[in-house]
This record gives C-alpha cells, structure tokens and sequence, in this order.
C-alpha cells in the first residue's frame, strides 16, 4: 500500500466537497502493510528545504596601498576586508512519509554551488619593475617604478589603438596585445589598490517545521555570512508557515458520517504559505503542501 494521491476531482466524488481547485494529498497512517508484506509504522511529515544565496567581497590590501593617493590620486584600502550580503532563498520540500520501498521521499535537487574568482585572493603577482642590478630598492622607490611602468603600458596602448604600431602589429595580433597589455597593467594596479574577489555560494538547510511559530534556519551577519542558528551574534534568518487550512475545509464533516464498510485513517496535506524572512526583509516564498498542518481522516479500504 503506497502513498496514494486524490485529486480535487476524486476527493469531491468520495466525500462530497470543493476544495476551489486544489490538488489534495493524502498517505495513509499508522500500522500500513507495504508491497512486500512486510509491516511499518507510517507517520508522514513534510521536510522544507531552504537554499540561502550569499555574496561575499573580499578586499586584500596591496603592499603599495599607502602610496596610492600619491601616483594615482585615490585613496586605497589600507586594511583587509571582508562583507557579506544576502541575495534571497528559494524553498521546496520533500515527505518523510514511507513508500512502498520503505524510503524517505525524493529529496529535490541540490541547488547549492560555489561560482568563485579566478586566481589567487592573496597572493600578488611577482610583478615588481624588472631589476637591472643587485641593488635593493626601498618600498617607496619599487613603488614609483611600478607606478611609471602603469604609465607606460597607458602610453603603449594608446599608440596601439591610434595605429603608431599598425605596420607591426595588426589584427588578431593587436587584440592579443592590447588584451596583454590590459592584464599587466591590472597586475600593477593590484600591488596598489589590492585584490578585490566577489564569490556567490548557496547554503542549503533542512527543516522539518512543527506548528505556527517560526523556526530561526540561521543567523547572519554582514561581515562573518551565515551562521548556525545559536550564534546570537547574527540577525536570525526565519521560516515562517501560514497553514490555508485548506484540509480542514474539505473535510470538515468525515468523522460524522457513518460507514459499515472497513476504514483506514489517511494523513491529508494542508496548503501552507511558508516564507523566509530576515526581519521584515523577504528573501523568498512558496506555497507548499505539508502533512503536519493538514488533517487526519478515515475512509474506506478499496
């Protein structure tokens, strides 16, 4: 005996009422024989999964960073630095009732993913001015060479793109060389304005919720991301279930009428609102049918 499914059609034909186009779900409940004669003891509940998307933007400052304002007229970070922001959440859900292979249902596909940077978010290249002698040069001399190496790969560039170089370089070639042109000199720039790296990651969490109060999913701060639920020093990421009371509605008269045939009691799914909120912020939404906020009924054994 499998998890059997009504439709508003059916269920109207067997009990009589209108559920204004809803499609009802129902397992039965209790101790249910399987397909394969063996025995268990089925109490369906309805599993939510939440897959929270978060930004993070990392700035690591670059060993040149206080001379910045000095070449470039802008002020760089001058300390490392690390923020978070929330994109939103998305919600399904999966029933932990039992099938007739005597396994959870299907838990709905993985949505979580990292997409990160390309290349290190620490280490700066070795991209000091070339060295023509064994001569150390101080912070502030390195510096000034790498600043005027930036200058010269602006002045190069721009001798490309008028035609200064045409009759030596064209083409795919002047592509290729304006696009080397483009990295090196953002290599420079790093060693001034560092690294600045944006990776977006989801997180999925799983909840079985009970009742009508919101159950805390995680917590989240801006400059640590998502953290476990009992971390107070985060702004509590809540789920929160609004049941329609759908279930109820349709079968509201069932243990009033009287039956001389066999009876089984069924779990039935309620139309529950279910929201994720951040404060007053919401970051998603969907109307889910769970079995913990419908109703139980009996009816016939076909």
């Amino acid at each position: 005996m499998g998890r059997i499914k009504f439709l508003l059609a059916a269920a109207c034909a067997v009990m009589g009422f209108s559920a204004y186009g809803q499609v009802l779900e129902i397992t039965p409940v209790g101790d249910v024989v399987l397909e394969n004669g063996q025995r268990a003891y089925v109490m369906p509940q309805t599993t939510v999964v939440v897959d929270i998307t978060i930004v993070m933007e990392k700035v690591v400052t670059g060993p040149y960073a206080r001379f910045a304002q000095e070449y470039f007229g802008v002020i760089a970070p001058l300390a490392d630095k690390e923020t978070y922001s929330l994109v939103g959440a998305e919600l399904g859900c999966y029933d932990m009732d039992r099938t007739p292979s005597h396994e959870p249902g299907m838990l709905p596909a993985d949505r979580t993913a990292a997409i990160p940077f390309d290349g290190s978010d620490t280490e700066f290249p070795r991209v000091l001015p070339d060295r023509h002698s064994t001569a150390v040069s101080s912070p502030e001399s390195a510096a000034r060479d790498a600043a005027n190496a930036v200058f010269f790969i602006r002045q190069r560039r721009a001798e490309l793109v008028t035609g200064d170089y045409a009759e030596t370089v064209y083409g795919a070639g002047l592509g290729d060389a304006i696009d080397r042109l483009d990295k090196m000199e953002r290599e420079y720039l790093e060693l001034f304005f560092g690294k600045r790296t944006v990776t977006t990651v989801t997180k999925r969490y799983v909840i079985t919720p009970q009742g009508s109060d919101g159950v805390v999913i995680c917590r989240f701060r801006d400059n640590a991301g998502l953290l476990p639920a009992d971390d107070l020093s985060g702004e509590p990421i809540v789920l929160e279930c609004r049941p329609r009371g759908t279930a109820a509605s349709v079968f509201q008269t069932d243990r009033r009428r009287a039956s001389k045939t066999e009876e089984a009691e069924y779990a039935v799914k309620d139309i529950v609102d279910c929201r994720v909120m951040l404060g007053r912020r919401e970051l998603g939404a969907a109307v889910l049918p769970m079995y913990q906020y419908g109703v139980k009924v009996s009816l016939p054994v076909k």
